[in-house]
């Protein structure tokens, strides 16, 4: 399993449907959602239909838990609540006690739906775009499951911006929900400090948590997506050559429909993509914002190699780093 870790709005939606385009590769959105979400709600899977139409993903529960009932979903959100919350990954990196009786079954119960995902879709890499590194972390355990991530970073000060944007939501499966729904909002203070304490988190990981990381960063990938994607998926232990991924010549990309879970309103988007940074926040971020962005991830900028001034990242001449 591939995992994409890191914070919202940092790109990882379109690279984990162009990673999803790769023959034997499939992505599957935002798993951590299935349970306290997706299912509950049934939301519309990246197809287009409600989750509980997707052929792939009925199948899927059925291969797994035979079905997505009720139970199966309850017991599935409380072993997430139980022992993937970020205050839980100090614990599991630093490896100083047994796994919890939560933590073995949430493992146990999370292989079986990628198992089964693999087995549905006759993939041999899944992609899972789910972000949080305590949930991928909690992963590293699970029975059959050879894990790696790829960590997916933009200019901390592009995704300020985006997450204070009203962006529309066009995830709920019924009709007269469609219209109200919204995206989360964050303030800029707030997203800067998840951002910094998210890389952290991610940082420690591939420092000590002993499963094969990478770091991909948005802005390389636009530039150069191809050359990206195989420098990063080879670092991180799951190489990819330029061959095995879709032509991306001049900025755009052919993507078809995925089955997809939550995340950005992206994923229903199919056709000619066209790979752009988005750098709207250079000239409509308030300057107050970009102030505190900066301030308060500086360090990680200089590490990270973006620019402490207004403007986009400059292209990273060096491959990204392994850190295992």
């Amino acid at each position: 399993m591939v995992y994409l870790g890191g914070f919202g709005r940092s790109g990882s939606t379109l690279v984990e449907r162009v990673l999803g385009t790769a023959p034997g590769w499939v992505n599957i959105g935002e798993l951590v959602d299935l349970a306290r979400s997706v299912a509950p709600a049934d939301e519309l899977c990246g197809c287009g239909v409600p989750f509980s139409a997707c052929p792939v993903w009925q199948q899927v529960g059925e291969v797994a838990f035979g079905g997505w009932d009720a139970g199966v979903l309850e017991r599935l959100a409380g072993l997430q609540r139980a022992a993937t919350r970020q205050r839980h990954l100090p614990a599991m990196i630093a490896g100083r006690r047994r796994p919890s009786r939560p933590l073995t079954e949430m493992r146990e119960a999370f292989a079986r739906i990628y198992h089964a995902v693999a087995e549905v879709t006759d993939a041999r890499v899944v992609v899972d775009a789910s972000k949080g590194p305590a949930f991928g972390y909690a992963l590293a355990g699970a029975p059959g499951v050879d894990l790696r991530m790829l960590n997916v970073i933009r200019d901390p000060r592009a995704v300020a911006w985006s997450w204070s944007r009203q962006v529309e939501r066009p995830h709920a499966a019924a009709a007269g929900a469609a219209g109200g729904d919204e995206m989360w909002r964050i303030p800029a203070s707030r997203s800067a400090v998840q951002w910094a304490a998210l890389q952290v988190e991610v940082e420690a990981i591939g420092a000590v948590g002993g499963i094969g990381t990478a770091r991909l960063r948005y802005e390389d990938f636009i530039d150069d997506p191809v050359a990206t994607l195989v420098a990063a998926t080879a670092d991180a232990g799951a190489p990819l050559t330029a061959g095995e991924l879709p032509p991306m010549d001049g900025g755009l990309v052919e993507l078809g429909p995925s089955h997809g879970l939550s995340g950005n309103p992206g994923r229903f988007r199919s056709g000619t993509i066209e790979l752009r940074a988005d750098d709207r926040w250079v000239a409509r971020m308030p300057a107050a914002d970009r102030r505190t962005v900066t301030a308060v991830t500086w360090p990680l900028l200089k590490a990270y190699r973006y620019p402490a001034g207004a403007g986009t990242a400059p292209a990273d001449p060096h491959l990204p780093e392994t850190r295992s």
